[in-house]
């Protein structure tokens, strides 16, 4: 637990990301005058083109302002587009809001087509019709969706009288809508439940059409968006490899299954609905960070990031929590694997020929205080443990200053490393 002199991580400040991961060691400062090393200063302004892939900096719809805003951990971006001005936390956060506003382009492109246009017009009588849309697969994989009555009656049930903000309308879920709704999100490559509301307006729209006119949704998408306008919008997601779970599945739905995995894992049954109740994750990035503990094989310890997890105070955090997962089981599976040990808690992992590794998707590390009693803490875990080396690895970069303190004090760091989806 975090001391009462250790810095809030609920405040409006954007350093909650820097604190919910590494603040627990600030109580144990080491002096480092005697090394003359210096401290980076943060937060630090950053140009968006030094940061990002030259495609990704402005497109149909939108551009990213060059001045980047770095906290010692994440950096912080603006996002001017034709929806509005919107402000994005993290590297992999912008690449998901880019993703969401191709999306939304594209829905637009949809309801401008022939196709879309004719079945509006025999929508407004066709909504009590509207479950045929099911039967009629939207998507292949969306047949069983609905099949059976104890399955629609504890969807409609638990929409009604969950405080889940992320559970089916009941009448949407009885003619079918939110099924369908599913079916263009998941095609289009984006979460379903995304907070991006132009997206989530324009997949209403197009759902809502689609349901009572039985418009059959890989067809329509096809007929009426510009392939290369869909081939932008399908960018490398863990989405990919969790299509069939997310199309076949309402929210309650997929809390039970996922309360059913963690379990089976190991994870107690206290645990798993606490982490479950924690609605500051959508439910694809739950179940992607299930999906991800999942893949750990045997590890030993994962309830440690669990409790973890289960911490995130805002949707920032839960959704850096979600690609942690993502990347702790990448490094498991095509590096080495091991046990999540807990160091202050966070959670490392222990491999099994004797390395202590954090594997975390920050976007570039600042050597700061917090860093330094982060990683010093850290070392003395892996000497009691008897692991012998020290890696840490990042889905970003290492600032100068943190690479060559990090390496005085017998780390090896690797930068830039890719997830698995890859």
């Amino acid at each position: 637990m975090l001391s009462r002199h250790t810095p809030s991580c609920y405040g409006a400040h954007p350093q909650r990301q820097l604190c919910v991961l590494l603040a627990a060691g600030v109580l144990h400062l080491w002096p480092m005058a005697a090394l003359g090393e210096q401290y980076d200063k943060v937060p630090t302004e950053f140009l968006a083109s030094d940061l990002l892939p030259k495609e990704l900096l402005s497109g149909d719809g939108y551009k990213i302002d060059e001045a980047v805003i770095n906290d010692g951990v994440q950096n912080t971006y603006t996002l001017e587009t034709r929806y509005g001005s919107f402000t994005v936390i993290g590297d992999d956060a912008v690449r998901k809001r880019i993703r969401e506003i191709r999306a939304t382009i594209a829905l637009e492109e949809l309801e401008d087509s022939d196709e879309f246009k004719e079945a509006a017009k025999n929508s407004v009588d066709g909504l009590v019709e509207g479950g045929k849309a099911l039967v009629k697969e939207p998507v292949a994989t969306s047949k069983s969706a609905y099949r059976g009555v104890r399955r629609w009656l504890g969807n409609v049930g638990s929409s009604i009288d969950s405080d889940d903000p992320y559970q089916d309308n009941a009448l949407e879920t009885a003619v079918g809508y939110d099924a369908v709704k599913r079916a263009y999100a998941i095609e289009l490559g984006v979460d379903p439940y995304s907070d991006f509301q132009p997206l989530q307006e324009h997949l209403a729209e197009v759902a809502k059409v689609s349901t009572a006119g039985s418009m059959l949704t890989s067809m329509v998408i096809s007929a009426g968006i510009d392939s290369n306008v869909l081939s932008a919008v399908k960018d490398v997601s863990s989405l990919a490899n969790m299509k069939k779970l997310l199309l076949d599945n309402p929210p309650s739905a997929l809390a039970e299954v996922n309360g059913e995995r963690l379990r089976a894992m190991g994870v107690s049954a206290y645990q798993a609905d606490a982490l479950l109740k924690n609605y500051h994750y959508s439910p694809t990035e739950m179940t992607i960070m299930v999906e991800a503990l999942s893949k750990m094989g045997d590890a030993n310890g994962r309830e440690i990031f669990v409790a973890f997890a289960t911490s995130a105070p805002d949707e920032e955090v839960a959704q850096f929590m979600h690609y942690y997962a993502v990347m702790l089981a990448a490094y498991m599976n095509t590096v080495e694997p091991g046990d999540l040990v807990d160091i202050a808690g966070t959670a490392w992992l222990a491999t099994r020929t004797g390395t202590l590794v954090g594997a975390f998707p920050i976007d570039y590390l600042h050597w700061t205080q917090t860093t330094e009693a982060s990683t010093d803490r850290a070392s003395l875990k892996a000497r009691e443990l008897g692991l012998k080396n020290k890696t840490i690895v990042l889905r970003g970069r290492f600032s100068p200053a943190a690479r060559k303190a990090l390496a005085t004090r017998g780390w090896k760091t690797s930068e830039k490393v890719k997830f698995l989806s890859e």
